[in-house]
């Protein structure tokens, strides 16, 4: 039963998930894009729930290693996607980009542009709310708003404005399906991904800060009914 206030739940399959596969499995994972680190990893702060060995993108530093594995520096607009266990086939996925934020120190605010807590310092819940800070929100460093009014924030937090990502989609290169069991992943690590960073131009790197999230979709059943 719903606790009192909780949104009401409305499940009319009961709860269930149909699918056409046997054993379907999707790999959530987010990282920072970070050509310059010394890890020499071209990114870091790399969170999946433990189910990624590794993430490798172009770095400017000397190739580093991670979980025995060495960061081939793949070039600019490509990133290395390497799990830990096998699967038997590539289903699709989704990536969503975001850009890092510019001018991050203001401390004024226009009504109906969009901005990010950087720092909230001595500024008080009701001077961000009264800039546009939604009721109920509490203020932390990257929470996005809209605002309300024009004028100054008050007290010595600062705000970003956000920017748009270069990068409109990205898209695995080569047939992921060739490359998804190892055949020593207790020391090699499992299933292998490369995927490209692309525009409406072409090949586009994320710039550096840009949090990358995606989901990753695969089968690990042997099970093959009408090719999948």
């Amino acid at each position: 039963m719903a606790q009192p206030g909780a949104a009401p739940q409305n499940y009319p399959n009961k709860g269930l998930n149909y699918q056409n596969l046997t054993r379907p499995t999707d790999i959530n994972l987010n990282f920072i894009v970070d050509s310059t680190n010394g890890n020499g990893l071209g990114v870091r702060s790399v969170k999946s729930n433990g189910y990624v060995n590794n993430v490798f993108m172009h770095t400017s530093a000397s190739a580093g290693i991670n979980n025995g594995i060495k960061n081939p520096n793949p070039a600019v607009g490509y990133a290395v996607i390497q799990l830990k266990g096998n699967f038997n086939r590539y289903i699709g996925g989704f990536a969503g980009i975001e850009a890092p934020i510019t001018s991050p120190s203001q401390t004024s605010t226009t009504a109906g542009n969009p901005y990010v807590i950087t720092s909230i310092g001595t500024t008080t819940l009701a001077q961000f709310q009264a800039a546009g800070l939604p009721m109920g929100m509490i203020p932390q460093v990257g929470s996005a708003f809209i605002a309300t009014a024009t004028g100054s924030l008050g007290g010595t937090g600062t705000l970003g404005s956000p920017q748009p990502s270069a990068v409109m989609t990205l898209q695995p290169i080569g047939d992921p399906n060739q490359t998804l069991q190892n055949s020593n992943s207790a020391a090699n690590g499992g299933a292998m991904l490369i995927v490209q960073f692309t525009n409406s131009s072409g090949l586009v790197t994320p710039t550096d800060n840009s949090v990358v999230g995606m989901t990753i979709r695969l089968d690990g059943s042997s099970v093959v009914v009408d090719g999948l």
